[in-house]
């Protein structure tokens, strides 16, 4: 949390007789709240789902808003991608020009969107009429929500006569809404927070028993098929190669406990290590908040997608969250642990194809290094130095190689050998990313980082982004061996043409014209390096023209993707990585749609049962 959250008076509310948490959060007026419904049993071991990259909603400062003259604040909300209310009302995000991305995604002026919170009550304005604020803003989360686990309608929140309502009656989309289900991008994670929700609190079923004399709910039975059952399945159905059936008598032996659902979204834009220290103190938080109530809460068990997952490992960190005493477990879908190719493609040629993604954060790498350049958390995507080396090639018509990034060995005229034209170190920091103007295999274009014209005290453009893709890189170097010993974890090996991912990331020699045919003698042994090739254009789209050392003009073309993963991380490279316990290995999703599928959410209920089971105190 910010300084300006030390002096906040701290709010618990009791509404239709639910107890509410405490939160170091700045209040917008007095009806604020992330509730907590409490209720028999006395346990509590909440469930904190952390959403991936670009899946937290944001909001921008009064003062940005006012700059770029939108009609609200609103800078990124996926759920509504599509619609012309989409950053302004007449704009939709695929007209943005690059120097509109770089001011709507600035890092320094931006905030989680939250259900009537505010981090920075001076800066951002949480309060408004029902376009900027409150329940219609939130409605990602839908009014129509059914009543899932412990999130039920009270039957005064409801009717014709809202007057006739009694004062603090609250529809489950509202419980949901405070409980931070409308910070994050609902429709990609609907499915993973309501079977938690309800799975986790109908454990057991006494209408049931009495038929079946087996106090579990029917869902938790072994051989009963409801949709991602979970006991009795060999994990070899969810893509695990080894590890035990769930037992019907760990799930029962964690029954006499509840374990509410909360989101946490996150500055996505910010560095991983800010908003590790922010999540914790919110989850430490909201543990005080349950013992306050006379709860016994101790530890969370945390949940997560994609960035979210080094998110996680940045809390339990014990420089930046220091939360590890607090986590039970971790279980993550589809990490990008040492970072993904795909991060590198994306600056150089734009997000590929119509998805959100690629309206808002750009279809060529202009729009991309706009935001990417000046933003600390998507820089932690990049494939790191446990990435491994020689992921950045180039090769010529016959798919030979004739150069490689990062590198221990030294670039050679025209292939792999021994010519000394320049030397690598075998890091992608100094090897490709700090590489500057003129260097055709660079990260960033220098004339692409700053159309917004952005100024920085005793620095230029250019060095800032240098020093952030450097603390990127320090960031990670720092958490690659931190993971939970109650760590599970899934990913994609998909092999299919639509799931295929750039672990390694391709350059092909191409002709420049047809009456130029002569390429195999200009890229020869002895007419130059690759790294001597000087960049003469490159369209943002993956095309670039570069001249030899004897003036001959040929292009490079980036090819699609060709190894396992989800599309955007690779198996192999990055996912597989997770030091866990149990890996699934799994197909058939991408990358950002890996909630929805049903072999995914039945390993994740299967681990945060298994994650429970190590709590101490449940009797035998």
């Amino acid at each position: 949390m910010t300084d300006s959250t030390k002096d906040v008076k701290k709010m618990t509310q009791s509404v239709g007789g639910a107890m509410e948490g405490e939160f170091d959060l700045t209040p917008s007026h007095t009806e604020q709240r992330e509730t907590i419904f409490m209720m028999p049993p006395s346990r509590v071991i909440p469930i904190i789902f952390l959403p991936g990259v670009m899946g937290s909603n944001l909001r921008m400062s009064r003062a940005r808003t006012a700059k770029v003259g939108d009609q609200n604040d609103i800078a990124w909300r996926p759920d509504t991608l599509g619609a012309t209310t989409l950053f302004t009302n007449v704009k939709t995000a695929s007209f943005l020009t690059p120097e509109e991305r770089q001011l709507k995604l600035d890092p320094d002026e931006t905030e989680v969107d939250y259900y009537r919170f505010t981090e920075n009550q001076g800066s951002f304005d949480p309060i408004g009429d029902q376009t900027q604020t409150s329940d219609n803003r939130h409605s990602n989360v839908p009014d129509s929500l059914r009543n899932v686990g412990m999130l039920t309608t009270d039957r005064a929140a409801w009717g014709a006569d809202s007057a006739k309502k009694k004062a603090g009656a609250a529809t489950a989309a509202q419980k949901a809404r405070w409980r931070g289900w409308s910070e994050i991008g609902f429709n990609d994670y609907r499915d993973a927070l309501e079977i938690l929700e309800a799975r986790l609190y109908h454990i057991t079923d006494p209408y049931y028993a009495q038929i079946s004399h087996n106090p579990l709910h029917e869902v938790w039975v072994s051989g009963k098929d409801f949709g991602k059952s979970v006991t009795g399945v060999n994990l070899a159905k969810w893509g695990a190669p080894a590890g035990k059936a769930l037992e019907e008598t760990e799930v029962l032996r964690i029954a006499n406990c509840l374990y509410p659902v909360h989101a946490m979204g996150y500055n996505w834009l910010q560095s991983n290590a800010v908003s590790a220290r922010k999540t914790a103190a919110r989850i430490r938080a909201l543990i005080k908040s349950y013992q306050d109530h006379g709860q016994k809460c101790d530890k969370v068990i945390l949940v997560t997608h994609s960035m979210g997952g080094i998110l996680a490992r940045a809390i339990i960190h014990p420089e930046m969250g220091g939360l590890n005493d607090a986590v039970l477990g971790i279980y993550h879908s589809v990490q990008p642990v040492h970072g993904a190719g795909a991060a590198y493609k994306r600056v150089r040629s734009g997000v590929t194809g119509h998805s959100p993604a690629a309206l808002v954060i750009g279809n060529t790498g202009q729009d991309v290094t706009a935001v990417f350049a000046n933003a600390p958390g998507p820089l932690e995507l990049l494939p790191t130095s446990a990435y491994g080396q020689g992921w950045l090639k180039v090769v010529d018509q016959n798919d030979r190689v004739l150069a490689q990034w990062p590198s221990s060995t030294k670039d050679v005229g025209g292939q792999l050998g021994t010519s000394d034209a320049a030397q690598t170190d075998g890091l992608s920091l100094k090897d490709i990313y700090l590489q500057g103007d003129g260097k055709w295999w660079r990260l960033f274009n220098p004339d692409w980082i700053n159309p917004a014209g952005k100024k920085f005290k005793k620095s230029s453009a250019w060095e800032m982004v240098k020093k952030r893709v450097f603390n990127a890189q320090h960031f990670h170097d720092k958490i690659k061996d931190t993971f939970h010993e109650n760590t599970y974890a899934s990913y994609g090996t998909d092999a299919a043409d639509n799931n295929l991912t750039h672990g390694n990331v391709v350059y092909k020699v191409d002709s420049l014209s047809s009456d130029f045919d002569d390429i195999a003698s200009s890229i020869s042994p002895g007419r130059g390096a690759p790294s001597t090739w000087k960049i003469i254009n490159e369209d943002g789209k993956g095309d670039l023209i570069v001249m030899s050392a004897e003036k001959r003009k040929f292009k490079l073309k980036l090819l699609s993707p060709k190894d396992p993963g989800d599309g955007t991380v690779p198996a192999d490279y990055s996912a597989a990585k997770v030091k866990a316990k149990i890996h699934f290995k799994q197909t058939g999703y991408d990358h950002q749609g890996s909630y929805h599928n049903d072999f995914v959410l039945a390993s994740m209920l299967y681990s945060v049962v298994k994650i429970a089971n190590t709590a101490e105190g449940w009797k035998k």
